[in-house]
């Protein structure tokens, strides 16, 4: 089964951290795109979350190459908000909002956080 998540919203809640579980979780049984827009973007870069109280996000970031999943950010994203393929701790792909679409057309499941 393809399954998409979509993450929009800030790191800052518990959305981002629910999201990264799920999502590893069903990358062991099934394709797993996982698409970061707008301020989403934020949550694969180098942040502290312990210091609000939040998870650390390490352990995903460990256990996304050791299973089926693809992370996305999309291009305007992260040209917006002024960030660089550098400033992403896991090694994720750059897509435009078109082939974003094309990937959600294409999925039986899609979940937006």
């Amino acid at each position: 089964m393809k399954v998409t998540f979509v993450l929009k919203g800030d790191p800052f809640s518990w959305k981002a951290y629910e999201a990264l579980r799920l999502a590893t979780a069903m990358g062991m049984n099934h394709e797993v795109y996982f698409i970061f827009i707008r301020d989403g973007v934020y949550t694969l870069t180098e942040w502290n979350p312990q210091q609000l109280g939040l998870e650390s996000f390490d352990k995903f970031y460990e256990t996304f190459e050791f299973i089926n999943i693809e992370l996305i950010v999309e291009d305007a994203s992260i040209q917006e908000r002024g960030l660089k393929i550098s400033d992403f701790i896991p090694e994720v792909s750059v897509k435009s909002a078109e082939e974003i679409s094309e990937i959600i057309n294409n999925s039986e499941v899609v979940l937006v956080w």
